[in-house]
């Protein structure tokens, strides 16, 4: 076991003990850690029989916020998990009691270099929110007496965080060698993409270069507000930004329907925007991100986790989009095979007919009974059918439009999602066919094109030059063939043995016929020798033989 994994011994008892009590002896067992044997020494106390998802949710919400954060990570992949346990996922909570406020002060004195007072004319000590890597305080700017909410990272987490992230690669990492049906989810790999989301998350210096990235880029286009961040105040370790109050998002939000309606579309829009235009896009709108101001507007908040999608990833969502808006089954399946990575050959016909049986199925409904969620869902479980993977930030984009239509819905539940959508996914699609984005692509393709040819020259001078003294070489390297060539090498092995084995009974007869001395037993002794070693050699050939092993 790694020295690292061995320094957190005890830790890693805590989450053995965690899962026994759950009813997940026997994957501590499968995992071979060495506190395996307490699966004997603790009994669950928990019904074994109840669905095992939530029982899971349970166990995450105990073991603390490095394991709650990776699991709302992982909600945000409906492409490599089972949907039950995304739901479950979904809900978990990082709520925790707050830090006192001695221990606040002694981090922002210890980051400004300064005393509370001469930063903030006031500053409340009871935290407005608390959560497990941080909590928040309102405060006044002393200077621009501007009310501010001053987030701070909780004393050590970082530490716990790092500490806990290891534990979980080991935990991966066994997982992955030992249970066969965890292999196909690639735990080491989840793992290692949790880890960096969760180090960006818990640096608040990059959230505010997200707000003001979102600030510039959204706020004026969709008409949704976004707290102005402070950076001359925020480090690592502390975040300051406008304060803004207003109403939580809840189902019995006394407002007009009217009001419901115009705030559902308003933040459908800025999604569809964030996701298609920009490319930049929050990726947990949940209800509990949201506050309605006081002047009726909507205000997206936390910004510690964004999702990126390059040129060509927004062009293959948009086309994505269109295919299935004009039931072209061939063209989605084509893009969707470009976008997802296969594990295993695909079969496209298949593929094909699966994706026109859910469209069949869709196509039917009216565009009001139409739950956009619901329709990704079932295409990412037919990828998943075909052993198709979605790069995790297009799982993200999946995850964030499924959460902002139940967002909506949740605002105006009536909201006809696709009526809302299509103009502006119209308009999107039709600046792709503009003459301004035509003509940037193709001084792009013929500025490629010429840096292409200033080294095209170079590049084949030097390919011909290797060719002609012989130097050239074409590396041709053959995958999955090891087990025939040790199968092979065992084969030639033993009919080597085998030959060798038979010439020395051979020369052995020969010698005894002879008669030649000395003796042994009446018999001449090399011819004895010689079948003795004979007899031990196939002996040992054939018990390798039964056993297959490789000699």
């Amino acid at each position: 076991m790694e020295l690292k994994t061995l320094t957190n011994l005890g830790r890693l008892k805590d989450i053995a003990v965690v899962l026994v009590k759950y009813g997940f002896g026997d994957l501590l067992q499968r995992l071979d850690l060495p506190m395996k044997d307490l699966v004997h020494d603790i009994a669950p106390q928990i019904d074994t029989e109840a669905d095992v998802f939530a029982r899971i949710r349970l166990a995450i919400e105990e073991l603390g916020p490095t394991f709650v954060k990776v699991g709302q990570i992982l909600s945000m992949r409906p492409d490599i998990l089972p949907v039950p346990l995304i739901r479950e996922l979904s809900k978990l909570q990082d709520s925790v009691g707050p830090i006192p406020f001695e221990q606040v002060k002694e981090v922002l004195e210890k980051e400004f270099d300064t005393s509370l007072e001469s930063l903030f004319s006031s500053f409340e000590p009871e935290p407005v929110a608390a959560a497990s890597l941080s909590q928040v305080h309102k405060a006044v700017h002393r200077s621009k007496g501007r009310v501010l909410a001053v987030k701070v990272r909780r004393p050590g987490i970082a530490n716990i965080v790092k500490n806990d992230l290891d534990i979980l690669e080991t935990l991966a990492r066994q997982g992955h060698n030992n249970i066969d049906t965890l292999r196909m989810y690639d735990l080491p790999g989840i793992v290692e993409s949790s880890r960096r989301t969760l180090l960006r998350e818990i640096d608040f210096s990059r959230e505010a270069r997200y707000i003001q990235i979102a600030k510039s880029k959204i706020e004026q286009e969709s008409d949704i507000v976004i707290p102005e961040v402070f950076t001359e105040y925020s480090t690592p370790k502390v975040l300051v930004i406008a304060f803004i109050s207003g109403t939580k998002i809840t189902p019995e939000l006394t407002l007009s329907q009217d009001q419901r309606k115009v705030l559902a579309g308003i933040g459908l829009r800025s999604a569809i925007l964030q996701i298609l235009d920009h490319g930049f896009f929050h990726a947990d709108p949940h209800p509990g991100n949201m506050v309605i101001t006081r002047d009726n507007r909507l205000c997206l908040m936390d910004w510690g986790m964004v999702g990126r999608l390059t040129v060509d990833e927004k062009n293959e969502l948009l086309f994505l989009i269109r295919a299935g808006v004009d039931k072209d089954s061939r063209k989605l399946t084509e893009i969707l095979l470009n976008i997802a990575i296969a594990q295993k050959p695909i079969n496209f016909r298949q593929l094909e007919k699966d994706i026109m049986e859910i469209m069949d199925v869709y196509m039917s409904l009216s565009l009001k009974e139409i739950r956009v969620g619901q329709l990704l869902e079932d295409l990412v479980q037919i990828l998943k059918s075909h052993e198709l993977r979605l790069p995790p930030d297009m799982s993200i984009v999946i995850k964030a439009a499924i959460t902002v239509e139940g967002t909506a819905r949740m605002l105006y539940p009536d909201l006809d999602v696709i009526s809302e959508a299509r103009p502006h996914i119209r308009k999107l699609v039709s600046r792709r066919y503009s003459k301004q984005y035509m003509l940037q692509r193709l001084r792009h393709n013929l500025s490629s094109m010429w840096d292409l040819q200033k080294h095209l020259p170079t590049t084949l001078s030097a390919i011909f030059k290797k060719m002609e003294h012989g130097d050239f070489t074409i590396k041709f390297e053959h995958k999955n063939l090891s087990p025939l060539q040790n199968a092979l090498e065992s084969s030639f092995k033993r009919l080597t043995l085998g030959i060798v084995l038979g010439a020395m009974i051979i020369g052995s007869s020969m010698i005894i016929t002879t008669g030649v001395p000395p003796f042994l037993f009446g018999f001449p002794a090399l011819g004895m020798i010689g079948y003795i070693i004979s007899a031990v050699i196939g002996l040992w050939l054939i018990i390798t033989i039964i056993r297959g092993k490789e000699h």
